[in-house]
Order: C-alpha cells, then structure tokens, then sequence
C-alpha cells in the first residue's frame, strides 16, 4: 500500500498507520469543520420513497437565486455531464485545469475525449492559455473549478461571462462552484439574467463543503432547461433520499447560521494560518525559505490553504504529520497533466502541493495537536 491517504479517507490512513479512526486530525479536506447543526428528522423522511418536496424545491431557490438539479452530491452530476451535454457537441474536446478536482478529467476520459489543459497555479498564465484558446475558434467545452481545490485559482464572474460569449455553437463553459459559498456575490448565478440570457454556462454547487455535512451528498446543477430535463432524467426520481433533503430545508433556509458560519470560517482560516506559520516564518514577498525549504503560499483563505513546495521535503512534512495523526493532503506531480512542463526534471520539484484544511479554534484539543506536530516537525527540519 502506498503511504499516501487521499482526501478524507481515515479508513485507509487507520489502517496503514496503526492510528484508530478517532484519534486522527482530518485536515485533509476543505469541509467546514463545525457543521450546520442537523435537525431532528422525522420519521416519514426513512419511511417514504423521497420525492422531492416543494419545501426542498423552495429552499433550493431561496438559496441559490434559481430552480435546479439535486443529485446525490455532484460527483453523480460529473459523471453524467459528457453523455447529457447537447448531441450536437458529443465529440467536443474539452479544456481543463491541470490541477483540480480530478474526477473531472477522469469522466470525460471515459467518454474518450480529447482533453487538453491550462495550467491552474498562475493567474495570468491561466487566463493567456483559455484566452488563446478560445481565440483559435475551436469548438471546446471550458471547465473552471471556482475557486480551484487546491490552487485556489479564481476567476471573476465578468470574465467568466466573457468567456462564454466566446465559446462555440454547442459547446458548454461548465463552472464547478464547490467552494464559492463563501463568497456567492462571486457565483455566476449571481447575475441570473445574464445567466439564462447566455445559455451555455452550467454551474456545480456543493452543500457538503460549507454546511460542513458532506455525509449526506447533496450537490446541484444550474443550467438552460434542455440540459437540466436530461440530467433529471438520468438521475431519476429519487436521486436525494428524505433525510438529506430534510437536513437541506433547515439549512439552505438559515441566513443566520449562513452569516455566521463564513464568519467563523474567516476565523478558523486565520488560526490555522497562524499556527502553519512556525514552519512557514521566513515569508517575504509571498515566498519562503527554511533550510533548504522553499515554498510558495497559493491559497491561505477559504475553507484550505494550499503551499507549493519540493517535492521531497513536502513527503517529508505529510509522512511526519500522519504518523502523529494528521492527515493532509499532498497533491504529487503526477496529479498534475505534464505536459505543460518542458522540463520534467523542474516539473517534479515545483508541481507538489501541501494543502491543509481548517481546526476549530473551538476545539483546544485540535489546536494543541497541531501547534505541537509542527513544533515537533521543525526540529526534524533544521
């Protein structure tokens, strides 16, 4: 077995460390790590088939400015959107970011698509790539992740529109939103206007990540009503069971609790800086040296922050940090796609990222934990 966990696979980690389940600090995803709190449920939710109700319809709207697609989180959406896109486009190729969310890639290779990339840890380098691309005048569908896991790569919703202006006849500028809710001024659909008016954008929303319940696998579509009949369809009548949509009603209605949470979040997004930051003391200009450590921060607000580094000294950190307990994420060159790289050789060292979810300043036990991992850490690295 492979020392490395992915994201949020404790059972593995359990098992190949000799740590139980419960003794692990999961920073290895970008889950809110104080959840909505789940309501009671009743009982007809379990025991009725779970149609969905005009309340969970109602709350959708409310929350997301619009009607959509509920499916069992938006993984089964991902996998559906290269066989439900329009006939016309069913051979498109398709652009995408050369580090992200990799189910993405992996179901339109199923579909043996022809896939090309722009690369996901340069802004400029980024919008040159999807710019030339479009300028072509080749048919392609675009996907952004917005902001990208893990670079934190992010677009504004004018250049997303702009962008989709461009595209073909038949082709789709799809925009996975996992982590936008804590900014939803910065969604696409916050203009729904300009939204339905153009037609070729579908949009992927994500409850588990910000409600902090990513156990009941809820995600949503948002697109023209030619795709969303094809998805309902594909997805069937019961693609969301009654207790999920039951916890979703209280949720997706709870302004209070919304504003509070993107509160806490900013507040926990800090702390857990703060306490990275011992290992990452000597930044200047956005970079760092320790040792012979060298790093870059990409993302250090949202629901993750994400460093760029050596690869050698990142497996380093991750393998220390699991045999304490603590799970991260190490996202390794060859989650990268390549060929962008002239160098290989170069590739490797800088195409490897750290990327650490949010503690609960809440939870002292949390807290301790990893101030006292990193301290303990330094000192293997001097």
């Amino acid at each position: 077995m492979s020392d490395l966990i992915h994201g949020g696979d404790l059972i593995s980690a359990s098992a190949h460390y000799g740590i139980p389940v419960e003794q692990w600090l999961d920073l290895s995803t970008g889950i809110n790590p104080v959840p909505y709190p789940v309501p009671e449920i009743s009982e007809y939710c379990f025991q009725q088939l779970p149609y969905q109700s005009a309340e969970f319809k109602a709350a959708l709207k409310s929350y997301y400015g619009t009607e959509g697609v509920a499916a069992n989180g938006t993984q089964q959406i991902i996998e559906l959107l290269p066989s439900v896109l329009p006939s016309v486009s069913q051979e498109l190729p398709i652009l995408l970011p050369d580090c992200g969310y990799q189910e993405h890639r992996y179901s339109w290779q199923q579909q043996k698509r022809e896939l090309s990339y722009y690369p996901a840890t340069d802004q400029k380098a980024a919008e040159l790539c999807i710019q030339q691309q479009l300028d072509s005048g080749s048919a392609m569908h675009l996907l952004l992740i917005n902001p990208n896991n893990p670079t934190g790569l992010t677009f504004s919703p004018e250049q997303i529109y702009r962008w989709a202006e461009q595209m073909q006849q038949g082709a789709y500028l799809i925009v996975d939103e996992a982590f936008i809710d804590l900014s939803p001024e910065q969604s696409v659909l916050s203009d729904y206007d300009r939204f339905e008016q153009l037609g070729n954008i579908l949009v992927l929303r994500s409850f588990g990540k910000f409600f902090g319940l990513a156990g009941i696998r809820l995600g949503f579509a948002f697109a023209n009503q030619q795709i969303l009949q094809k998805l309902q369809t594909e997805l069937g009548p019961w693609a969301v069971n009654g207790p999920a949509q039951a916890v979703a009603i209280a949720a997706l209605n709870d302004a209070k609790w919304q504003a509070e949470a993107r509160q806490k979040i900013s507040q926990n997004a800090q702390a857990t800086l703060e306490l990275w930051q011992p290992l990452f003391r000597k930044v200047e200009f956005g970079k760092l040296e320790f040792g012979k450590l060298d790093a870059e921060f990409l993302s250090s607000d949202g629901l993750f922050l994400t460093a760029k580094l050596d690869a050698k000294k990142a497996k380093q950190i991750y393998q220390f940090l699991a045999e304490q307990g603590i799970l991260i994420r190490l996202v390794l060159d060859e989650e990268f796609n390549c060929d962008l790289s002239a160098d290989k050789a170069q590739s490797d060292s800088k195409n490897c990222l750290l990327r650490s979810g949010l503690v609960d300043t809440q939870n002292a036990d949390q807290c301790e934990k990893l101030k006292r991992v990193i301290s303990e850490l330094l000192l293997t690295l001097e």
